[in-house]
C-alpha cells in the first residue's frame, strides 16, 4: 500500500502551494536558458508532473513494509535466485529528479557536475550503442533532433552526482533523503504485481500508457531499433508524468531513464540478505563487489524494448560514469 506524502514541516489541512516553487523554477530556467526559451519550457511542462518545493523536497509516496520475491526466474542470471526480501516502510519519490530541480541544486552551491566537462556517454546517431566525444552534459544531453526541457529527468548525472544532490536536499530541508535501495526499487516497481511488468495484470494494458521505452516513434527515428506496436510520441525521455503511474502512484519507474540506486554490484543473488538495506559497503565477501567500483541502476530506459523494461532487470555502471539514458529518484527512511 502506498499513498501520498508531503514533508512533515507542512501544516495540518494546507494545500500544496505552487507559488515560489514556479517562481524559483523560471528564475532557474531564465538563468539557464533566457527568458524566452524559459517561457517555451514551461508551457511545455507535462500536465501530471510531479510538484516540488525547492525548501521542502519533492512530493514522496510512502510505501508500507512488506515482503515480496525478488528476482526473475525467466530473467537473466544476474537476476537469480528468487529470494524473498523484507522492505521496511519507506518513502520514495513520485517521480524522477528533474532538469530544474537539478539546476536548482547547481545554482545553490555552484556544484560541478562529472558531465560538466562534456564527457557524459550519448547515443549515436544510428541509436545502436552510447558514445563518448559529443559534448553531452545534464545542461544539453544532446539528443538526436530533440531539445531537453525542464520537465524532463535530469540525465548525464553519475552515481556521485545523485548522491551529491541527495545529501544537498537533506541540508536544505532538515530532512535525511537518499537514494534508495535495490530492494527498495525492485518492491516499489512491482506495486504488489508479481508478473514481469506492473501493468500486464491488465490484459488489455499497452507498454506506451505506462513506460516510455523503444516503441514506433523511436523506430521511425532510429531504424535498426527492436520496439514494440504502439507509439507515444517521445523517441527519448519524456517529461516526468507523462505515463500512467504503477499502483503505488510512482511514474517512470519503468522506461524514461535508468535510475541509480545506493546498492554495489553483484553478480547474483547468492547469499543476498533477506532485508532491503542494501549492499552500499564493499563487501569484500562477495568476490564479484569490486569494492563497489560498480553501482545498480534499474528500470530500463527509453533506449530499451520490452526486456529491458521489466521490474527484476539489473544492470550497473562505474559511480562516476554518466550517460543521457540515466538519472535517478530520492528516497526517505519513514
Amino acid at each position: 500500500m502506498a499513498q501520498s506524502y508531503q514533508p512533515e514541516s507542512r501544516l495540518p489541512g494546507v494545500q500544496w502551494t505552487r507559488g515560489f516553487a514556479a517562481h524559483l523554477s523560471i528564475l532557474v530556467l531564465v538563468a539557464q536558458f533566457g527568458i524566452g526559451a524559459a517561457q517555451a519550457q514551461l508551457s511545455e511542462r507535462a500536465p501530471n508532473a510531479c510538484r516540488s518545493d525547492p525548501t521542502d523536497g519533492p512530493e514522496m509516496v510512502v510505501i508500507e513494509g512488506g515482503r515480496f520475491r525478488m528476482g526473475s526466474r525467466d530473467g537473466d542470471s544476474d537476476e537469480k535466485p528468487v529470494h524473498k526480501v523484507a522492505v521496511q516502510p519507506f518513502a520514495l519519490s513520485r517521480c524522477e529528479v528533474t532538469v530544474a530541480e537539478f539546476s536548482v541544486f547547481v545554482l545553490d552551491t555552484g556544484y560541478v557536475a562529472r558531465a560538466d566537462s562534456g564527457n557524459c556517454r550519448a547515443v549515436n546517431e544510428a541509436g545502436t550503442t552510447f558514445v563518448d566525444g559529443v559534448n553531452a552534459s545534464w545542461r544539453n544531453p544532446r539528443y538526436p533532433e530533440v531539445a531537453q526541457v525542464a520537465a524532463m529527468p535530469v540525465v548525464c548525472v553519475s552515481y556521485d552526482d545523485a548522491l551529491a544532490y541527495t545529501q544537498w536536499l537533506s541540508a536544505r530541508t532538515g530532512l535525511p533523503y537518499r537514494l534508495p535501495t535495490e530492494a527498495e526499487w525492485e518492491y516499489a516497481a512491482r506495486g504488489g504485481t508479481t508478473t514481469a511488468r506492473h501493468w500486464e495484470v491488465d490484459p488489455r494494458a499497452s507498454q506506451c500508457d505506462f513506460a516510455n521505452g523503444a516503441d514506433q516513434d523511436a523506430k521511425s527515428r532510429f531504424t535498426k531499433r527492436k520496439s514494440v506496436e504502439c507509439a507515444d510520441g517521445h523517441v527519448v525521455s519524456a517529461p516526468v508524468g507523462t505515463y500512467r503511474p504503477n499502483p503505488f502512484g510512482l511514474y517512470d519507474m519503468l522506461g524514461n531513464v535508468w535510475e541509480w540506486t545506493a546498492d554495489c554490484w553483484h553478480g547474483s543473488y547468492d547469499d543476498a540478505p533477506i532485508d532491503a538495506t542494501g549492499s552500499a559497503r564493499p563487501a569484500s565477501v562477495r568476490p564479484d563487489a569490486g569494492a563497489c567500483s560498480r553501482r545498480v541502476v534499474r528500470g530500463g530506459s527509453w533506449f530499451y524494448g520490452p526486456m529491458g523494461l521489466r521490474s527484476a532487470k539489473r544492470s550497473k555502471d562505474e559511480p562516476t560514469r554518466t550517460y543521457n539514458s540515466v538519472g535517478f529518484r530520492v528516497a526517505r527512511t519513514h
